[in-house]
């Protein structure tokens, strides 16, 4: 009894007091927690995470902002370089949710636009294994080296450039039998700035364009046009091309020459057939009559030149002749021979009209005639024999010296021919002295305008220049 009654009895008041204390701080939770999930709702987007080849750069509000870019860029590449394959930067998009997610689109395309890139593809043309050039397709290079190819089809060749072997030819057919490329052609392909991409044209500029540098020489003693054409294995035509000072095959030491050779990149080998009717030379059948002067003649027959066919199987390399071949021939009409009497009285100091060499087993180093606009009035000639002997008989006129052909002489043959021997060490007459055919007139030297020992030799004929290989032996 006594415990019951020291329990204090709590006013059923005060229970509702604490529940509706709970209630409200549980109310109050539950608003703030909806608040902040709205809040957190609302600062939550979706942003777009951009990366180029696999480096971030930043977010962006919106794909089209990057995807409008990069069209564009693309766009701009294709009108620039049409029908051209290309590849670009790897540009990835991300989408996310983030909270407080930053983005910002201008830093984005900024940085795209640093690192953003747009390679071409092509194909490297490589003759022998070196890059000549850079094309957008095979199709290109193919039609340039059938180009280069065609420039040597005897049909596009102009008749000059044209290697004509039989100059008596009378008609000519010519069939080419195959056309190449002698160099090993090869593609590579490749991604390169489509500014490198050649056209067609550009392509062929190139591949008709010279691999040599220019090879400038000064003149030595001893040195000759011939010799240096051996030495650095260029034409004489070449060197007097290069050096239009050059008179009849002239040069001093100290002379700079131009002995560059403009080979071409590439060399196109042509194989032709050539079906040819040229004309059989006639014989010349000569008789004497002593009571006629050695040196006159006469004409009993005239004879007539015969014809044949033939057939030429010829090599090519850039036109220029390598190989010639003949595969068979056939006579049409036969040739006649030429009948002529000489006469054999010897009268002291006239010619016979006959020439002998003037030099014991010649070498020719300069040939007569017109040549790229110079003329050559004569020939050079060379011998290990230094002897120089009398064409023919005649009368000395000239045994002397000058700047020019240096020691040199002339015989007036008294027959309507002279002839001249030059840039000799020696004179062995004089003037006024009758000489016969194959006395030694002089020796061989290096005297007057000259780099090298040989022998000048000219042929006039009622004061013309002649061609000094139309008349001798």
């Amino acid at each position: 009894m006594q415990e019951v009654q020291m329990r204090k009895t709590i006013p059923i008041g005060s229970f509702r007091f604490i529940n509706k204390v709970w209630l409200a701080v549980v109310f109050f939770i539950i608003v703030i927690t909806i608040g902040l999930g709205l809040w957190v709702s609302i600062q939550t987007k979706e942003i777009f995470n951009i990366s180029i080849n696999d480096e971030y750069l930043g977010s962006t509000s919106t794909p089209d902002i990057v995807k409008n870019w990069v069209d564009a860029e693309k766009l701009e590449f294709e009108m620039q370089f049409p029908d051209v394959q290309y590849s670009s930067s790897k540009i990835e998009i991300t989408p996310q949710r983030k909270f407080m997610g930053k983005i910002n689109d201008d830093k984005v395309l900024k940085e795209i636009a640093e690192l953003f890139s747009i390679e071409a593809s092509g194909y490297k043309l490589l003759v022998e294994g070196k890059v000549v050039g850079t094309v957008k397709n095979k199709q290109i290079a193919q039609k340039a080296l059938t180009t280069i190819e065609s420039m040597y089809d005897p049909k596009n060749l102009k008749q000059e450039v044209m290697t004509l072997s039989y100059k008596n030819k009378q008609e000519s057919k010519t069939e080419l039998k195959s056309i190449k490329i002698v160099e090993s052609i090869a593609f590579e392909k490749v991604t390169v700035d489509p500014s490198e991409l050649l056209t067609e044209n550009q392509l062929l500029r190139v591949l008709r364009g010279s691999n040599e540098k220019n090879i400038i020489y000064q003149v030595k003693a001893g040195d000759c046009i011939s010799c240096l054409a051996q030495k650095f294995n260029i034409s004489q035509k070449d060197i007097l091309a290069n050096n239009p000072w050059i008179k009849n095959d002239f040069i001093g030491i100290g002379d700079e020459l131009d002995l560059t050779v403009n080979r071409a990149l590439l060399s196109v080998r042509t194989e032709e057939i050539s079906n040819e009717t040229v004309s059989i030379p006639n014989g010349v059948q000569v008789t004497y009559d002593e009571s006629m002067r050695r040196g006159t003649s006469k004409v009993i027959n005239p004879g007539k030149p015969g014809l044949k066919k033939i057939t030429i199987n010829t090599i090519k390399v850039n036109g220029e002749l390598v190989d010639e071949v003949l595969v068979g021939a056939e006579v049409i009409i036969k040739p006649i021979e030429k009948q002529i009497v000489q006469g054999s009285k010897v009268i002291p100091g006239i010619g016979t009209g006959s020439f002998g060499w003037p030099i014991v087993k010649p070498q020719i180093t300069s040939e007569y005639g017109k040549r790229w606009g110079r003329q050559h009035e004569g020939i050079d000639t060379v011998s290990t024999n230094r002897n120089i002997f009398a064409a023919d008989s005649g009368k000395v006129i000239y045994a002397a010296k000058n700047s020019g052909y240096g020691n040199h002489i002339i015989i007036d043959h008294q027959n309507g021919y002279q002839t001249l021997y030059a840039h000799l060490s020696k004179i062995n007459v004089k003037r006024g002295d009758l000489i016969e055919k194959g006395d030694v007139i002089g020796i061989m030297g290096n005297t007057g305008r000259s780099t090298g020992v040989h022998l000048h030799f000219e042929v006039e004929k009622n004061n013309k220049q002649q061609n000094p290989m139309k008349f001798l032996d």
